[in-house]
């Protein structure tokens, strides 16, 4: 469905332009109102724009700046009179698409819009080839030859074929959103957009205003009317990343979407129709957080119509040379280099602990890769990322939960160190190395006391800001 949006002063003009451009497929809304029209585009874009360039109360310079500025992709034709055609061609050097002189003809009228539609369809199709391209080129999960890894890979791609409700579970660093890009490319939805929400990077009081979108003066600050996260993915996949962080007010609301399709923005009445496949992931254990009352229930089976799980590295030791090897391929081609791994040292990594699972494996070769001047690495090259074996065997005396934690703490917090470190102190910089959102990377680094973390950290050079 294409939407085009006149904003013309001559309502006549507005609804012969609907006229001549009536066909299946198409919608064309009339604004005689410069600034109703402004704010109808701002709020939902549509796939073209005529705009008149002469309007009481606001001309179409004007709204042209105000929409090039929110949608520099939106394609607007400006309609000119004969003395106007010089600011028109001014817009036009300024990323106007084109315009038309009135009185203009039918034809030409059909020609630059079906022109203007064309140019948007194919940078949507352009776009999605990109996110494509990109899904396969960070394939990791698929890189497997775990049977176990196979399996629910196979789950993943028969899921793919329904609209069902996927929860996707497994520890941190397992490959959980890829396996969720790989059920949308793999669905009838692939053309729509993937849209991945981390509902634990988000504070409480701004996750459901995201999530849900809010109309104009709903809230203070809320100056126009802005879609959700949810109603963005309408014709695709809506991905939930750490669904066990989302509290349980918002749970409600969520439960009701789901089972209705239909939401409410924040401070509107009207209700909203989204079309898109739900698919979660969590590393959390929701029926524990179902008895202790902080997870609803029902939301749950709403949620795991089909469950994968997908297994830890330490499952699937037959992966580990495999996708160390995959990864010393590609970041050898990011960063121009010809390396290649000795059998000691994939024997190494075999021996190696891997608490941060790919995530953590694939860290460690595009450390190598980028540091490395080139040839063949060698168990020699894995000294820094040895992690203290002996420390397991200290932790022998405690019960197996207890000591996991323990050690997976000691890990965490000396692997965020050593990310920092290599970051000169930037947060920022070393949450999107490390590949988690700012609050997940503090949290790794308060796995002990404040005093600690001030020894190990330069606070001159900790990043405080954006």
């Amino acid at each position: 469905m294409s939407r085009i949006l006149v904003i013309d002063d001559e309502a006549a003009l507005g609804e012969n332009i609907q006229r001549m451009l009536r066909a299946p497929g198409t919608t064309v809304s009339v604004f005689v109102d410069p600034a109703k029209g402004l704010a109808e585009c701002l709020a939902n874009p549509p796939d073209l724009v005529l705009l008149d360039v002469r309007m009481p109360g606001m001309s179409g310079e004007e709204v042209f700046a105000r929409l090039h500025e929110a949608h520099p992709g939106l394609p607007i034709v400006f309609l000119t009179a004969f003395g106007s055609v010089e600011s028109a061609v001014l817009a036009m050097r300024n990323g106007a698409f084109d315009y038309l002189q009135k009185p203009f003809k039918r034809e030409d009228l059909l020609l630059v819009a079906q022109r203007a539609l064309s140019h948007v369809k194919l940078e949507r199709e352009v776009e999605t080839l990109k996110g494509r391209l990109e899904a396969l080129g960070e394939a990791d999960a698929a890189q497997t030859r775990s049977p176990s890894m196979l399996e629910q890979m196979e789950k993943c791609r028969r899921a793919a074929a329904t609209d069902a409700t996927v929860m996707i579970l497994g520890e941190s660093g397992t490959g959980k959103e890829v396996a969720a890009r790989f059920m949308h490319t793999q669905s009838r939805r692939k053309d729509g957009p993937f849209v991945p929400v981390e509902c634990s990077a988000m504070p409480g009081s701004l996750i459901e205003s995201e999530l849900f979108g809010y109309e104009r003066g709903a809230f203070t600050g809320a100056e126009r009317t802005k879609k959700g996260l949810i109603e963005s993915a309408d014709g695709g996949t809506l991905f939930l990343d750490e669904i066990g962080d989302l509290g349980v007010e918002l749970q409600t609301r969520l439960f009701r979407f789901v089972e209705e399709r239909v939401l409410r923005r924040l401070g509107g009445l009207t209700p909203v129709r989204v079309d898109c496949r739900i698919l979660c992931a969590t590393n959390q254990d929701l029926p524990a957080k179902i008895k202790a009352g902080t997870f609803r229930e029902e939301l749950y089976y709403r949620l795991s119509v089909i469950t994968v799980k997908l297994p830890a590295l330490r499952d699937r030791v037959e992966d580990i040379p495999h996708l160390a090897r995959f990864f010393l391929e590609r970041f050898s081609r990011r960063y121009g280099k010809s390396l290649s791994g000795s059998p000691q040292f994939y024997e190494a990594l075999l021996n190696q602990r891997w608490p941060g699972n790919v995530r953590q494996l694939k860290n460690v070769m595009e450390r190598l890769t980028a540091l490395h001047p080139g040839g063949v690495l060698g168990p020699e090259d894995l000294t820094e990322d040895s992690l203290p074996i002996e420390a397991a065997g200290n932790l022998s005396a405690l019960p197996w939960k207890d000591a996991r934690e323990q050690y997976l703490a000691s890990f965490e917090l000396s692997y965020a160190q050593s990310v920092l470190a290599r970051c000169s102190g930037n947060v920022s910089a070393a949450a999107r190395e490390a590949g988690v959102d700012r609050k997940t990377f503090y949290a790794l680094l308060k796995r002990e006391k404040e005093q600690q973390i001030g020894e190990s950290i330069p606070q001159s050079n900790l990043e405080l800001g954006e």
